[in-house]
Parts: C-alpha cells; sequence; structure tokens
C-alpha cells in the first residue's frame, strides 16, 4: 500500500514539473486563415522575464490562438516574444497569458486587442508591452539643466527646450542633468543616456527621445542652448546711453520694455543687437525666454 502511494505521489510530481516545463497550450495553425503578428516582451509583477522557457499564450475565451517562448536578441542584449496569433474573422478579441518558468506560475493578462489580419505589433525598438500588472505609458521630459547653471533659464515647451547660460559655460562640454516620467529612458542616437552621466558638445541643436516604460510612447525633444551677455552705457549729457546683446542666438528677437511699455525691438545680426541714445531709466531686455533688468543712468560729471 505504501509503495502504492508513493507511486501516485511521484506520478503528481511528474505531472507537475512537465507542466511547469511546457504549459499546455498549442494552435493548429492550419485551421485558420488569417494572421497577425506581435514582438513583445513580457512583464510580470514588474519584472522583466529572461528566459527562453518563458512563454505567452494569446486566447480567443478558452481557444489558443498563438504560442512564444522568449528568444534572446543578442544586438539588443534583451528578450522578446516573437507572437503570430491565428484567426479566421476580423476584430475577434485577444487576450493574453504569461508562464513564467522561474516561479511555475500563469498569469493572466488584462490587456487586450483585436484581431486585426496582416498587422505588426512592436518591433526591437518599442516593443509591444504584455505586462501584468500594465507598465506605464507616460514619456515627457519633466526638467532639463546644466550642473551650475540656473534651472529658471531654462524653458521646456511642446518638444523644444530653450537654454539660455551665460559666457562662462563651454557649451562643447555640457553635463545634462533631466528628470522623466517615471519608468521612462531618454535616448539619443539609440543610445539610453542617464543623467549627470556623460558630457556633450551643445553648440548646436541636440534631439533626445523619451521612451515610455510599456514602449507605447516616444516622445522627442530637440535642445537648444544660447549664450547671451548684456552690457551697457550709461548716458551723460550730450549723448544717451547704450545697451548692447551678445548672443549665439542669430536673428532672435532683442525687445526694451520700460514702464511696462515695449520701446525697442531689434534682431541678432551678426551676434549683436545694440541700442544707443536710450534715456536714463530702468529697461528689461528679453531674449528669448531670457530677461535681464538694465538701469541706465545720467552721469553729471
Amino acid at each position: 500500500m505504501k509503495k502504492l502511494v508513493l507511486l501516485i505521489v511521484l506520478l503528481q510530481i511528474s505531472v507537475v514539473q512537465l507542466y511547469a516545463q511546457n504549459p499546455p497550450w498549442n494552435v493548429d495553425e492550419s485551421a485558420y486563415q488569417f494572421t497577425m503578428t506581435f514582438i513583445a516582451k513580457l512583464n510580470v509583477d514588474g519584472i522583466q522575464l529572461d528566459d527562453t522557457n518563458d512563454v505567452v499564450g494569446a486566447f480567443v475565451g478558452n481557444n489558443c490562438r498563438g504560442v512564444a517562448h522568449l528568444t534572446f536578441v543578442e544586438s539588443k542584449d534583451d528578450y522578446y516574444a516573437y507572437l503570430t496569433v491565428f484567426s479566421n474573422s476580423q476584430d475577434e478579441v485577444i487576450s493574453f497569458k504569461v508562464y513564467d518558468s522561474s516561479k511555475s506560475t500563469i498569469t493572466q493578462i488584462n490587456k487586450t486587442v483585436q484581431f486585426k489580419s496582416g498587422t505588426n505589433n512592436g518591433d526591437l525598438f518599442q516593443s509591444f508591452s504584455i505586462a501584468e500588472p500594465a507598465l506605464k505609458s507616460e514619456a515627457e521630459l519633466l526638467s532639463f539643466q546644466f550642473g551650475g547653471s540656473d534651472s529658471n533659464k531654462v524653458k521646456i515647451s511642446g518638444d523644444s527646450v530653450e537654454v539660455n547660460l551665460d559666457q562662462s559655460f563651454d557649451l562643447s562640454n555640457l553635463r545634462p542633468e533631466f528628470t522623466i516620467s517615471e519608468g521612462a529612458k531618454l535616448y539619443k542616437n539609440g543610445e539610453e543616456l542617464f543623467s549627470s552621466e556623460k558630457s556633450d558638445d551643445f553648440t548646436s541643436e541636440i534631439t533626445y527621445s523619451v521612451l515610455s516604460e510599456d514602449e507605447s510612447t516616444l516622445n522627442t525633444y530637440s535642445v537648444n542652448v544660447y549664450q547671451n551677455a548684456f552690457y551697457k552705457k550709461d548716458a551723460v549729457c550730450y549723448t544717451g546711453g547704450a545697451i548692447k546683446v551678445v548672443s549665439n542666438q542669430e536673428g532672435a528677437s532683442v525687445e526694451l520694455i520700460s514702464d511696462g511699455n515695449s520701446r525697442y525691438s531689434k534682431s541678432i545680426t551678426d551676434g549683436v543687437a545694440e541700442f544707443t541714445d536710450l534715456e536714463s531709466t530702468f529697461y528689461t531686455v528679453t531674449i528669448g525666454n531670457q530677461t535681464k533688468k538694465i538701469q541706465i543712468n545720467m552721469i553729471t560729471k
């Protein structure tokens, strides 16, 4: 009797191990005429799966319509599921289940998609996310500056970032500091960058991409760094004062405001905008998103 019980227990363990290694999902591909494909990453409880024994299954109800193991892609140093889903009709609701081989668990994914014949979802840079719970979809550049600079001189507007620095900064060797949406990643030319980690040359425009945690959202930002210097000459009894703005912001408009009214406006030409014969008063000088308060005094000596 003890031998019989032991045999039954061993058989049960064998069945559990077999199930753990290979969930009983399969598809009769010949029974279907249409397909759609996914290049996906798998994530369960905030952990990305990275074992070729991990499996994703696609289902319509309880009917399995696609199965794929994870594949390691050396060029990306990452794991992807190349999943083909089969159907005979459009708009069927496809659900997913993920098998985590390290824990021998199957997780039902809340995310569903409608079947669309011939469509391809995801690629090696912006993969389709199969995750439970769902990963975050925000991809915003929240702040941007350089070490030692004034964050108030940075303007993020839509997909444009404008930074104004004084002449003491070397634009060819600046180390950006930034914050982005939680879980997102920032890239330049496909290379992931980290805040304060690497210097770059900002003498010309640089474009960054921010990719959301679930890789569904990709936003690009163009960063331009400008250097503006402000000089003044006070008025004397026989001539007015002067304000000169030196800037690498060629073509930008420089405006002089006093008593709340716009008094003068010029464009940066050959790196300079100069205002002469100014009366003695307070002026607010604006160029781009930068303002500078300058007082022209009357020198009586």
